[in-house]
């Protein structure tokens, strides 16, 4: 008993500990800013758009997938206006059977500055069978501005680089993914945790061709993230100050935000995975969408936001819930 109220102490305290200097961190303003008219601007200009209009691939995009693994830095099609963030950055692991193994994408949390555990991960889906790529997010690790933190550009109060740097997110993996399948591929997986899960929910539904999702703690309600987690003080502080409100952006929240969409993935094939403790995507959150992802396997772990549980959980009842993903496992 002391043991558990030691470690939910813990728990929170990690968390407290991060928001605090995720808060400190956003005051540097190294995002930039826009004005409250900008931001009406930006989301008149997508007035009834649907996903399909807002992630589109751009049209005669050249581009070329590695034939090696290795890490390998490539010409992005997006263009966000941040040249050290415009590249497609991929750390691949091939499996047994090269390209033609199945591929799980590794998609890391917000300001994740340490891709080590991210590698054992990879070596261990090499052993069960599986290709690792290791998807460097905007504005993280080899995508970082230089003098800027990784991530501390992706969410901020500049909204708009926010929803772009989700928007070029997903329509890179978008086209990695069809490269993938084309490549003979038989599954494409998707393995995100916080920030990495809100990109893999939203290419879940857009991209029919995923077999299977696993979402650790994945911010599916940015209005939520934005206006009430305690790791966006600043960021509310700053919005409120150019006069940018909570009602304001409401007209784009259906374009970035996975809840209000249903994934092409079967549900049976998506696992959410919540930590008790989460002020950031707290587990009533992922729990109603684990409810209109009718289906969909939930499961919640004595973690906050910022914890080492769920990447192991996460494999362990994958390979209980579809072991027939994992029969090219190598003994």
């Amino acid at each position: 008993m002391i043991k558990q109220v030691l470690h939910d102490a813990w728990a929170r305290g990690v968390d407290g500990v991060s928001f605090g200097f995720i808060n400190a961190l956003q005051w540097r303003g190294r995002a930039g800013s826009h004005t409250a008219a900008e931001m009406e601007a930006y989301c008149r200009r997508w007035d009834g758009a649907v996903l399909e209009d807002y992630y589109a691939v751009p049209p005669g995009t050249d581009f070329v997938l590695p034939t090696e693994g290795g890490s390998h830095r490539l010409p992005s099609p997006w263009s966000s206006g941040c040249a050290e963030n415009d590249h497609v950055h991929l750390d691949i692991w091939l499996g047994p059977k090269g390209w033609k193994s199945p591929v799980m994408f590794l998609l890391h949390g917000l300001m994740s500055v340490s891709d080590v555990g991210y590698r054992m991960w990879a070596r261990t889906l090499n052993r069960l069978g599986w290709t690792a790529v290791f998807f460097h997010l905007p504005y993280h690790y080899g995508r970082r501005p230089a003098g800027a933190w990784s991530g501390e550009m992706a969410i901020s109060s500049n909204l708009i680089r926010s929803a772009e740097g989700i928007r070029q997110a997903v329509v890179e993996l978008r086209l990695v993914s069809q490269l993938l399948r084309e490549r003979g591929a038989p599954h494409i997986g998707l393995w995100g945790t916080s920030y990495g899960g809100w990109v893999a929910s939203l290419l879940a539904a857009l991209e029919p061709g995923i077999s299977t999702v696993w979402l650790l703690e994945p911010i599916v309600d940015a209005d939520e993230v934005i206006w009430t987690s305690p790791a966006s003080r600043t960021i509310r502080r700053q919005l409120k100050s150019r006069g940018i409100s909570r009602e304001l952006v409401l007209s784009h929240l259906p374009l970035v935000c996975p809840s209000y969409h249903v994934p092409l993935v079967a549900p049976e094939r998506i696992l959410l995975l919540a930590g008790v403790f989460d002020r950031v995507a707290p587990p009533a959150t992922i729990r109603n969408l684990h409810e209109k992802w009718t289906g969909s396997h939930y499961a919640e772990f004595r973690q906050g936001h910022v914890g080492y549980q769920l990447m192991p959980q996460a494999l362990r009842m994958a390979q209980e819930l579809w072991p027939e993903l994992f029969e090219g496992r190598r003994d």
